[in-house]
């Protein structure tokens, strides 16, 4: 691990730590700074201001780690995986998903939406290739944004209301839907019937 990305990881540990006695929207980066022992200068060196630490936070310990190579075949085990890792930093994500003003919930929406289209585009080349009808790239997109905001709705209200459920009764729900859907749109593809 580089200096720079040891450096990192110091600073998101001690906002970690402070999330345990204050909330989010309360912490400064002075009050981040001399918990882990540097000067603001020093933090400002890595990160433009704390919402951008919690970025690459959420980028480092979950983004990059389980939504990397999504397709429908396995979101909902690399879902599972996410929401697992999140349990084990409770208090830290329940926090900033509460304290945030909504900017966690705009970036994952903006990652979900970019998987979700992602696996939308892998099934119409699939159907492309077999001469089977698509949608336009309006509606490819309209389906990503709908799948977007459910998925990420049901988890931002799973961590607000305090990860009550377990991982894998959110992720099995997911898969039931993502099952349904999945047969939907290959019997729509199937269909050779215009639009």
């Amino acid at each position: 691990m580089s200096e720079n990305t040891i450096t990192k990881r110091a600073i998101a540990d001690s906002l970690k730590a402070l999330t345990k006695t204050k909330t989010f929207d309360k912490i400064s980066v002075k009050d981040i700074s001399e918990q882990c022992g540097i000067n603001r200068q020093t933090f400002y060196y890595h990160f433009e201001d704390k919402y951008t630490l919690l970025k690459w936070i959420y980028e480092s310990d979950l983004l990059s780690k389980y939504m990397t190579d999504v397709s429908f075949d396995n979101w909902t085990t690399r879902l599972e995986s996410l929401l697992t890792a999140m349990t084990e930093d409770k208090t830290f994500y329940i926090n900033t998903v509460r304290h945030t003003e909504n900017y966690i919930q705009e970036y994952l929406l903006v990652q979900a939406q970019d998987l979700f289209e992602q696996a939308i585009n892998v099934i119409e080349e699939s159907a492309n290739a077999e001469g089977k009808k698509t949608v336009s790239k309006e509606q490819r997109n309209f389906i990503a944004r709908f799948f977007a905001y459910g998925s990420c709705g049901i988890i931002i209200e799973w961590v607000s209301r305090g990860m009550i459920e377990e991982p894998d009764y959110i992720s099995g729900n997911m898969k039931t839907l993502k099952d349904l859907c999945e047969r939907a749109s290959y019997d729509f593809l199937s269909d050779k019937l215009s639009i």
